[in-house]
């Protein structure tokens, strides 16, 4: 097997060929594919598998033109659709050559005909972290082991948003982050986002109006806000509370580079990151409600 690894975000496949009677001339294709790609027609996961086959296979090389992809219940993917429109992530796919047979894709009535009951139907669980295939006829409580909430791709860093205390830094280690939930499989897409960046975590952070350690303070005693500028005023408070000044200055000068020296963002960044180990400290998601406040002493 090989890989196309361009994204970390974006959706895999598997592409498979088993139509040569030989053996050594199967192959499987894990891509991974970048994110235009989602957005893109199906002809150039065709395209990326037949170059691919034919470097390796040169005896047998396949003609682009002659090939067809079809999923793992025989339906036959037209070329021109958009990926996300009809493929999975982590589905199974096949290549095929030739003309494809001319009775049509199998639906709920043409299966009903056929003696086939609709509950046999194979499909994939698009629950957070399951992506496992299943049918209703077997589809009982406690199946389905998945997340609640979306995953978070934020720098190399890979987690739930419901388990933000369990992090991984690649793809492999990420999917076997096992599920905090248990039920009945879906196929049906969740609502809302289907993962989180940097973007929505900044957003989350300010909703959540996580504060720093100076206006926490300022907040208590009652003091008025000084002349400084807020990132004087937080490299400040990072260094009463022990903190490296080089630490400081050497995230400051990577975060002034990264976003055009832009201030407002550079804030903004520091804001997320330190909402991060708040949370992981009390162990909540980012943005969701404070632990009950100690009693007062």
């Amino acid at each position: 097997a090989s890989s196309f690894d361009d994204s970390e975000a974006a959706m895999k496949v598997y592409i498979h060929y088993t139509e040569s009677m030989a053996e050594s001339m199967h192959q499987t294709l894990k891509i991974t594919l970048p994110k235009k790609w989602e957005a893109g027609p199906i002809s150039n996961l065709v395209e990326t598998f037949v170059k691919n086959y034919n470097e390796k296979h040169p005896v047998n090389a396949l003609e682009v033109a002659e090939c067809r992809l079809e999923t793992e219940n025989l339906e036959v993917l037209p070329l021109r659709a958009i990926v996300s429109e009809r493929i999975n992530d982590r589905q199974d796919l096949y290549v095929k050559v030739g003309q494809p047979p001319r009775c049509p894709p199998a639906s709920a009535s043409s299966l009903a005909e056929s003696g086939v009951d609709e509950a046999d139907r194979v499909r994939v669980c698009k629950n957070f972290g399951c992506n496992k295939k299943f049918t209703t006829r077997t589809n009982f409580d406690g199946e389905c082991r998945h997340h609640t909430k979306p995953p978070v791709f934020h720098e190399t860093a890979k987690y739930w948003s419901c388990c933000p205390h369990k992090k991984a830094y690649d793809w492999d280690s990420f999917m076997e982050i096992k599920g905090c939930a248990t039920g009945k499989h879906s196929d049906i897409k969740p609502v809302g986002n289907q993962f989180l960046g940097g973007n929505e975590l900044r957003g989350a952070t300010q909703q959540a109006q996580l504060k720093t350690v100076e206006e926490f303070n300022r907040e208590r005693s009652g003091e008025k806000p000084k002349g400084e500028e807020p990132l004087v005023q937080l490299k400040r408070a990072l260094l009463a509370i022990g903190c490296a000044e080089r630490d400081f200055e050497a995230a400051k000068a990577a975060l002034m580079t990264k976003f055009d020296n832009d201030e407002t963002e550079v804030l903004a960044e520091f804001a997320t990151e330190f909402g991060f180990g708040l949370h992981n400290l009390i162990g909540t998601t980012q943005g969701g409600p404070p632990p009950p406040a100690a009693p007062a002493s």
